[in-house]
């Protein structure tokens, strides 16, 4: 799939699942300790937030908000950049490969890649002194074995947001379609079960696309996460799929030619067919975000913590959306990893930036101050822990919102809910960080450093071909061999080698697991 869409689609899956735990007042003294500056200036870094809602030209007001906050309790300033989710990566490497400055980013699924560049810095020493409250939380929050996920080589290069980090697989769906179509939520239990819903849909409302893409990929229908779920399949931190392993038998594997991809994508041509997705699936560039806004999609697939994002989406769209559960999710490595912090290896001021992100993961002020904007003119309070627009707006029309940011800024467990939400999904989301299947590779990175060259040429064969399987617009059947044949001309083989030799130091490493 294309780089942007598929970095944007991995923000979006992870992105609506905020919430707030009953007991945020037990947040860390930072929010309300002041820290000296030394020198009695503010210090300046640059902090750069992808943002899934309308991005404002003027940002001067909530950046105005976020220093008074900043520099008075840590002496920091902060220079406030906000990009979409498409344009982010490519702002940040810019920055970073132009010596431009940039503090404090976030991955997009690159961790290692950033580290193999030597573009972030090692954070042992600065959190041992600036970080503790941060990592306590982070602890208490997801489990002491967090920060495995973004180790190398004994060093921590990253902090992964705080959140509930455990995604299933849930079908999205505009419920009163539903409803109108014969059916409601305990028809559906699995994935086997949509087809009949989709063809009453289509009878019911023929004008309707029975079902899109996730929310911001247009050529991405989820396909990929429900069989990592569903089969259990460790992507070895990285997305290329070029080298899994599917189970616990420790063998890399190309997941192209595995039964499980080949009946994943045999299913969606199968949908295709019929005419439940849109013929121009592999290429569109309307999302279902809008689709779904108006009226055009009754649903989708998408990875979302918690019970209550149907009403975060519906907030967002006007229509009613509810969601139900179809798959697991499996913890691997990337799923904590691949949206995580990081401080910039060019930064002149890392203490200052590490700062920051401990504020940023404790000061429930500064969180909410960055998501929803200016209390009375951006959101209103509710209550102690709800919001809502202020009457007469939307998403759309206030000044400021970044509320669809919730699942990639700070600790989950200090945030705002949006009116509406229970609170008890926080804690559901905290006990499924602690209870969901994790890998048994749990913590292996893979070093891309020795087969860069295979990896980029491997990747471009996967933008070619994936996005017409996972849409099922091109037939797997004569699609598959030419992709596989594609892939080891690209120099699968090497990827996959270069990752097993890794993988089975890491288990010998490990005690042999």
């Amino acid at each position: 799939m294309n780089r942007k869409k598929g970095i944007a689609a991995l923000l979006m899956s992870v992105a609506l699942t905020g919430s707030v735990l009953t007991a945020c007042s037990g947040g860390s003294d930072s929010s309300s300790k002041p820290e000296e500056n030394k020198s009695g200036k503010a210090e300046e870094i640059v902090f750069a937030l992808p943002s899934f809602n309308r991005i404002p030209d003027d940002l001067s007001k909530v950046t105005d908000a976020i220093n008074a906050i900043t520099v008075d309790k840590i002496g920091v300033k902060v220079d406030f950049r906000v990009y979409g989710p498409a344009d982010y990566m490519q702002k940040v490497n810019l920055a970073l490969q132009s010596g431009e400055k940039m503090d404090v980013f976030t991955t997009l699924g690159q961790f290692s890649n950033y580290v193999s560049k030597s573009q972030v810095a090692p954070l042992d020493d600065l959190l041992a002194e600036h970080g503790k409250e941060m990592t306590a939380i982070l602890e208490k929050d997801f489990g002491p074995d967090m920060l495995k996920a973004t180790t190398i080589n004994g060093h921590i290069y990253g902090i992964p947001v705080n959140k509930g980090m455990s995604l299933p697989i849930n079908f999205v769906y505009n419920a009163d379609m539903l409803k109108a179509a014969g059916f409601s939520a305990d028809d559906v239990g699995s994935v086997n079960d949509l087809p009949k819903i989709f063809d009453a849909v289509k009878s019911a409302t023929p004008d309707v696309v029975p079902f899109g893409p996730i929310n911001v990929n247009p050529s991405d229908t989820g396909l990929i996460n429900l069989l990592k779920g569903s089969y259990k399949v460790d992507m070895l931190t990285d997305t290329t799929g070029v080298g899994v392993v599917v189970g616990d038998n420790g063998k890399v594997v190309n997941l192209y030619e595995t039964d499980v991809f080949k009946n994943g994508v045999q299913m969606m041509r199968d949908w295709y067919n019929k005419g439940y997705l849109q013929k121009d699936a592999a290429t569109t560039t309307i999302t279902s975000s809008e689709m779904v806004a108006s009226g055009r999609e009754f649903s989708f697939l998408g990875g979302y913590g918690g019970l209550e994002v149907g009403k975060t989406i519906s907030a967002q769209t006007g229509k009613n959306i509810e969601t139900k559960r179809i798959a697991p999710f499996y913890f691997d490595t990337s799923a904590v990893n691949s949206v995580s912090w990081m401080v910039s290896s060019t930064s002149k001021l890392p203490e200052a930036a590490v700062k920051f992100l401990n504020l940023l993961y404790t000061d429930e002020q500064l969180i909410n101050t960055i998501l929803y904007g200016i209390e009375g003119e951006d959101y209103v309070k509710v209550d102690e822990h709800h919001v809502k627009f202020p009457d007469g707006k939307d998403a759309n029309t206030v000044p400021y919102t970044a509320m669809l940011s919730t699942g990639i800024v700070g600790s989950e467990s200090l945030q705002y809910q949006f009116e509406g939400i229970d609170w008890s999904d926080v804690e559901l989301k905290l006990k499924e960080n602690k209870e969901t299947e994790r890998s048994p590779y749990f913590g292996f990175i893979f070093d891309p450093s020795k087969v860069k060259t295979q990896i980029s040429a491997v990747n471009n064969v996967v933008n070619q071909y994936l996005p017409g399987l996972v849409t099922g617009s091109l037939d797997p059947e004569t699609t598959i061999p030419k992709f596989v044949k594609a892939l080891n001309d690209a120099g699968a083989a090497d990827v996959i080698k270069s990752k097993q030799e890794q993988l089975d130091q890491w288990i010998a490493s490990q005690g042999g697991q």
